[in-house]
């Protein structure tokens, strides 16, 4: 059904009963009462950018095709991606449609794009489709309980409900958080300021600050590999993302500033960080490559020396491997998705560079221990001292425990005098 049919079949659903009154929605702002209308399911169609499948549709359509919701063909695809999203959680959800019907309502715009409850309708679908639903299953699912939004409703009051459900709700928690990155980015292209962004999807301001600044991050490292806007290849690092974020940004504003590194010097960090997550470095490691140094801690790029001789050693081992083409991956690829042909050029990458990159950088760690063991002493002294710094001997606990202070004190001067000893041999 077209969209002049589908505008024309909700207008005429609206002249009968509502299925239910006073279903309350922030619209503009503003908490108001909704009528809840019984939808028939063919003048419905898909949100094909629905938050929950974002990222799987940009990197399938990126790859492929924009998808078309009224096309059979893409339709297929959009139910594919739905139901792969969150298979466990779609199987009980189909249980319970078959069994109740649909208990939740949905959200529609007035040409019948589902805004909110994608994943339901693409579920009630399915039991129409199956050949083994009984009757009574398909006459709970003929129709597509929701609100109905007026023709007045701009594209980004639609975002902004859209976002408000399927994000913003305490209960949603089990979003990938790479979908939440895209839905910052998203919101801001439509114009939302990082403020009402942050109302919208029930976090803070901060928070969507970082999203939008590791989704950037993402892109470069989707980019190093001609990956580019294939999300679903920078999945399952957003933990080291995270960390090489906020590292990045000491380094730049010159909080971390340990000797004179350049931006040369931070970009080609970046590179060999981009390698280590590419090789599936666990995320605590990868911290090794770019942390910040502190009196405990300390990292490959912490040193100027250390590091230059680790980059110059990376350079070597990535230029002596020469990858294929992605055509050559991609040229036989079968199904709706090439992912698994660009996953296939990363673990040739992987096998080819695994022993020699994970050797060098255990190497590099090996020499970081080294250096925080030789400068324990010094540490431990320096909290020795600032530790009696700290004894306010006015205090009345001072005077009345002078006798244990005094053994105390006398113990301390035994230990300094021979470890002073040990030093002049």
């Amino acid at each position: 059904m077209l969209q002049a049919e589908r505008k024309e079949v909700l207008k005429s659903v609206q002249k009968g009963e509502p299925f239910a009154t006073g279903y309350q929605l922030l619209y503009r702002g503003v908490l108001k009462p909704f009528k809840v209308w019984e939808i028939p399911m063919e003048a419905l169609i898909y949100n094909q950018y629905n938050g929950r499948i974002g990222s799987v549709v940009k990197s399938y359509e990126k790859q492929s095709h924009t998808l078309n919701p009224e096309l059979d063909s893409d339709i297929t695809l959009i139910e594919t991606f739905l139901w792969e999203s969150k298979k466990e959680a779609n199987k009980n959800t189909l249980d319970s449609l078959r069994k109740t019907g649909q208990i939740k309502f949905g959200i529609v715009s007035s040409d019948g794009v589902i805004i909110d409850g994608n994943r339901r309708a693409s579920l009630m679908n399915k039991i129409l489709k199956d050949p083994h639903s009984i009757q009574e299953e398909k006459d709970r699912c003929k129709f597509f309980k929701a609100v109905i939004l007026p023709e007045s409703a701009t594209k980004k009051d639609i975002l902004q409900l859209e976002t408000s459900f399927q994000m913003g709700e305490d209960e949603k928690v089990d979003y990938n958080p790479i979908e939440k990155y895209l839905k910052c980015k998203d919101l801001e292209d439509a114009g939302f300021t990082r403020d009402e962004i942050a109302s919208f999807m029930g976090i803070n301001k901060k928070e969507v600050d970082q999203n939008i600044e590791i989704l950037e991050l993402m892109d470069m490292y989707l980019g190093f590999y001609e990956y580019d806007g294939i999300y679903t290849m920078a999945e399952g690092h957003e933990d080291s993302f995270q960390k090489l974020n906020i590292a990045l940004k000491q380094y730049k504003s010159g909080v971390a500033n340990m000797w004179n590194y350049t931006d040369e010097d931070i970009n080609n960090m970046l590179g060999v960080a981009f390698d280590y997550i590419r090789l599936n470095l666990p995320q605590n490691d990868i911290r090794d490559i770019f942390r910040k140094p502190t009196q405990n801690s300390s990292s490959i790029f912490g040193s100027k020396e250390r590091w230059n001789r680790f980059f110059e050693n990376h350079q070597e081992i990535v230029s002596s491997y020469t990858e294929k083409p992605i055509e050559d991956y991609v040229k036989n690829a079968s199904g709706i998705d090439i992912t698994p042909c660009l996953q296939a050029r990363d673990a040739d990458w992987r096998k080819k560079l695994t022993p020699v990159m994970t050797a060098t950088f255990k190497k590099a760690q090996d020499e970081i221990d080294s250096q925080l063991n030789s400068n324990a002493p010094i540490i431990l002294i320096n909290k020795a001292n600032s530790a009696l710094d700290s004894i306010d001997s006015s205090s009345n606990g001072f005077k009345n425990n002078a006798d244990s202070i005094s053994k105390g004190l006398d113990d301390l001067i035994k230990k300094a005098k021979f470890l002073k000893a040990q030093i002049n041999g």
